[in-house]
C-alpha cells in the first residue's frame, strides 16, 4: 500500500448476539490507516479519510468489506478509492425527542417544504446543507409515518403518458388524532 491514507478494516470476533447498530457502526471493527493515526470506530476512520479526499464508503482502500471475509469493489469511488470533489461528511445525530419538537412545530397539514423550514431553524448550523435537510426531513416524515401520527393526505392525481411533461403536487401529510 503506497498510497497515503488508506484505511483497512479489520473484523473481530464479536458476540453472536451483535446488534445491527453495532454492525453497521463497525463497533468490533478495527480500523487502520497507513499513516498510523489511531481511528477508535467507523466515525473516526470516516472523518479521517474525508479530511485527506479518500473515499468516506471504502476508506480509500477501493473494497468495502460488508461482512466477515467478504469485501468487494467499492461502488461509490469505482475502485479507486479517491473522495469524489466536494464531497462532505456531516454528522448528525437525530433523536426521538428531537423529532417529537420537530413534530410539535408543524402545522396540521403540511408538505415537505414545511418539514425542511423548520429542520432549516433548529438544526445545527453545521449540518445545515440541503442535502442533509432533505435527507433528515424524509425520514422524520417516515419515522412519523411509522408511528401513526401523520398519514399522506394528497398525492398526484395522475401519471401522463410517454411525451408529456410530468407534474407533481407537493405531497400533504396530516396528523392524526
Amino acid at each position: 500500500m503506497d498510497e497515503p491514507h488508506v484505511i483497512t478494516t479489520e473484523w473481530v470476533d464479536a458476540p453472536d448476539d451483535i446488534s445491527y447498530r453495532d454492525y453497521v457502526a463497525g463497533t468490533y471493527n478495527t480500523f487502520r490507516c497507513t499513516c498510523a493515526a489511531p481511528l477508535q470506530d467507523r466515525e473516526a476512520a470516516t472523518l479521517h479519510a474525508a479530511e485527506w479526499g479518500r473515499c468516506v464508503v471504502c476508506l480509500g482502500s477501493g473494497t468495502v468489506s460488508i461482512a466477515p471475509f467478504h469485501s468487494d469493489g467499492c461502488e461509490s469511488c469505482a475502485g479507486s478509492g479517491a473522495g469524489r470533489p466536494g464531497a462532505v461528511v456531516v454528522q448528525a445525530q437525530v433523536t426521538e425527542d428531537f423529532v417529537r419538537e420537530v413534530a410539535e412545530l408543524l402545522p396540521a397539514e403540511f408538505g415537505l417544504p414545511d418539514v425542511v423550514a423548520v429542520l432549516q431553524e433548529h438544526m445545527p448550523p453545521e449540518c445545515g446543507s440541503m442535502e442533509t435537510v432533505f435527507s433528515v426531513a424524509a425520514g422524520l416524515i417516515r419515522y412519523l409515518e411509522v408511528q401513526g401520527l401523520v398519514v399522506l393526505a394528497t398525492a398526484p392525481d395522475f401519471v401522463p403518458g410517454e411525451g408529456v411533461e410530468q407534474r407533481y403536487g407537493d405531497p400533504r401529510w396530516i396528523r392524526t388524532p
